[in-house]
């Protein structure tokens, strides 16, 4: 394989940027999967945009002599507990799945090389549809499983509804939809008690959601509140992925007030938030919860979801220079 460039940095601009967004979508073209999660792309528009949300660093990929990006590792100061986050993704398209491994095996030491050198420390590491090679990839390198998230799918529209857990009769609800520069202040009540112990979607505050507000999918008619009494006590925000002839919809936050628990109302939510989706024309629905939320996965599960793959957080306490060795001018793989 011809030889690779490496570059480290703790800064980015707006060229790289745009490179980056063009590899994710390259490489989600090619496989369906971007590489990059939607954290780690925001943080690194934040950083282009000013804001002070760190980049820890950023490492990347290209062939000698040539500018096109085929990888990029990013590790920035936007995760859960403030530990620092690393994802990394390999141009696909380019490699066939030995050499791209051993594109992506040099990727990751470097930015594991590069953080030691910057201090070190504790490191979460985030896998996007997790393989048996990513496990074994994780673990050699110190790090050990520490969150699952399964993705749930489900042909559009949803089966007709059935008696739920306990015989118990479906709920019935009316909802609408989110009404913006009124609703903020009442829906993040509502989510943040929903939440409270989720580790990203539980400390809301109003930059947060008009942050999500702002990006170019957002469609207030898709974001379905349950109003009760003055109160939001439910909601289910879609977000559609793609077109509406081709994309898929996904249930993006879902969530119901303490308050009105027992009622029946995430499964008419869920229901609620799919039916809309198919109205639009979508025809494949998804959603992610934690596998460790018993409740919700079996819910989707009798709502005849099914997994499609496993995104999964690793995190090693102790990161201090690896047995390995990087090249930053090049490497042949």
């Amino acid at each position: 394989m011809e030889a690779l460039e490496l570059d480290v940095s703790t800064t980015v601009d707006v060229a790289t940027a745009t490179a980056v967004h063009e590899l994710v979508a390259r490489n989600e073209t090619a496989t369906g999967i971007p590489g990059l999660g939607e954290d780690r792309l925001r943080a690194l528009d934040r950083a282009v945009q000013g804001d002070h949300s760190p980049l820890a660093l950023v490492v990347s990929v290209r062939r000698q002599g040539r500018s096109e990006l085929v990888g990029w590792a990013q590790i920035d100061g936007s995760g859960v507990d403030r530990i620092p986050t690393m994802e990394a993704v390999v141009d696909t398209s380019l490699y066939d799945l030995r050499s791209g491994d051993s594109v992506l095996d040099t990727l990751v030491d470097a930015a594991l090389v590069a953080f030691a050198t910057h201090g070190g420390g504790s490191l979460r590491w985030w896998m996007h549809h997790l393989s048996d090679a990513d496990d074994v990839r994780a673990t050699a390198r110190g790090f050990v499983p520490e969150r699952d998230l399964l993705q749930f799918r489900c042909p559009l529209p949803l089966a007709a509804r059935s008696i739920g857990p306990g015989g118990r009769a479906p709920a019935s609800i009316t909802t609408r939809a989110f009404r913006v520069g009124l609703d903020e202040a009442a829906w993040l009540v509502q989510n943040n008690r929903a939440f409270v112990d989720h580790p990203e979607q539980g400390q809301w505050d109003l930059a947060t959601l008009e942050a999500r507000e702002a990006e170019p999918w957002f469609d207030p008619h898709g974001f379905r509140v349950l109003p009760v009494d003055g109160r939001i006590g439910g909601s289910c925000w879609t977000k559609v992925h793609g077109s509406a002839t081709t994309g898929e919809g996904e249930i993006y936050v879902i969530g119901v007030d303490p308050d009105f628990h027992g009622r029946g109302w995430g499964r008419a939510l869920a229901e609620d938030g799919f039916a809309w989706l198919a109205s639009r024309g979508i025809r494949t629905g998804m959603l992610y919860v934690d596998a460790a939320n018993v409740a919700a996965v079996e819910l989707y599960a009798s709502m005849g979801m099914t997994v499609d793959h496993v995104d999964r957080s690793y995190v090693n306490r102790s990161i201090v220079l690896p047995g390995v060795q990087a090249t930053w001018e090049s490497s042949t793989p």
